[in-house]
């Protein structure tokens, strides 16, 4: 395929792609640099103020009118073969760009109207509603103008294709940048971990995972991630350590005696669990954590989809297993979940692009 000039729309910070979904964002802009020349229009949150323009604009937060006309600038300026909107919820400006006469791919982080029920959990609110039905129609309108919908997983692309009354979108799996570097554990005694920012779906899951599993486990759990801080004196005991924001992860990973991922709600691939792959980490997780993945999970750790299952699981791995560093799971990451992995399957979705020509 000969070089272009591609234009990436994101509302993730990818040059600090500290959490979960900037570093798919960074993902999908690493791969996008090896067809062209890329420019990004980032489109991130400015205020309060900035958001309720948007809203009041019909648009979702945090894009707005001024985007468009960015946009349009940037496409005045430069003749662009195809532009890459990483998110779904950029209906307005995806309309837009087409009927520029650019060919479109939007990327789905998840499915975002189902997502707005783990945002901002299942209590009903003003906001919430207002939300839910902003992101309907924003990516309504982009499923349908895009030429091309990329999701995560099987489970999303039925879930556009029905919502949407759209072609089934097609299936690129999670991959991350290798960041991986063998560490001897620092610590003595074992733990296991629960490791990722502060938000309605962690604070849920840790907290289930904090009251009904973590007396019983034959070790300690560490609870880390940016914004659990606060939750230090709530959570924390002889059994629970509550960390807080890590700036070394992987030396986090290497005192880790075990990764859970009790996740009870979520959307598209789970970060964290690719994560935890990459670094060769044991994960137990319930099937939301695992959704998207491939592999032989009584080899990765194990499926727990209740509190009893994660007990037994957990106490039995920690009896018979002395090694902290999972081979499989760090072959697995390799095999399917690396940016090598990405390559070929990305290579054919441009291509198809460009069938037609």
């Amino acid at each position: 395929m000969p070089e272009r000039k591609i234009l990436f729309v994101t509302n993730n910070g990818i040059e600090d792609a500290a959490f979960g979904g900037a570093k798919a964002s960074r993902r999908n802009y690493e791969l996008l640099k090896e067809y062209g020349q890329v420019d990004v229009a980032a489109i991130l949150k400015k205020s309060n103020l900035a958001s309720m323009l948007s809203i009041a604009g019909g648009y979702f937060p945090p894009s707005g009118k001024g985007d468009l006309t960015r946009i349009g600038t940037m496409l005045d300026n430069g003749k662009y073969d195809f532009a890459f909107f990483d998110g779904s919820h950029f209906g307005n400006l995806v309309e837009y760009v087409k009927e520029r006469g650019v060919k479109v791919i939007c990327f789905f982080h998840n499915c975002e109207y189902d997502y707005i029920e783990v945002r901002f959990g299942k209590q009903k609110s003003l906001k919430k509603s207002i939300y839910k039905n902003l992101i309907q129609k924003q990516e309504k309108m982009a499923a349908q103008a895009a030429d091309l919908n990329i999701v995560f997983t099987q489970r999303d692309a039925e879930r556009i294709c029905g919502l949407y009354q759209v072609k089934k979108p097609e299936i690129l799996p999670l991959s991350l940048i290798d960041v991986y570097e063998r560490r001897e554990p620092g610590k003595k005694e074992r733990e296991c971990l629960l490791f990722g920012p502060l938000g309605q779906a962690n604070q849920e899951a840790f907290g289930w995972f904090v009251k009904e599993v973590a007396p019983y486990l034959h070790c300690k759990t560490r609870v880390a991630g940016k914004g659990f801080e606060a939750y230090e004196k709530v959570w924390g005991s002889k059994k629970v350590i509550v960390q807080g924001f890590v700036q070394d992860i992987a030396q986090l990973y290497a005192d880790a005696a075990c990764v859970a991922i009790p996740l009870l709600s979520g959307g598209g691939m789970k970060i964290k669990t690719a994560e935890a792959l990459m670094f060769g980490k044991y994960i137990f997780g319930t099937d939301e954590a695992f959704v998207g993945y491939e592999g032989a999970f009584e080899k990765i750790g194990g499926k727990c989809n209740s509190a009893q299952a994660f007990i037994d699981k957990l106490n039995t791995f920690l009896q018979k297993e002395k090694d902290s560093f999972s081979v499989y799971s760090r072959q697995l990451y390799e095999e399917k979940y690396s940016m090598e992995a990405s390559r070929e399957a990305f290579a054919k979705l441009l291509k198809r692009l460009y069938s037609s020509e």
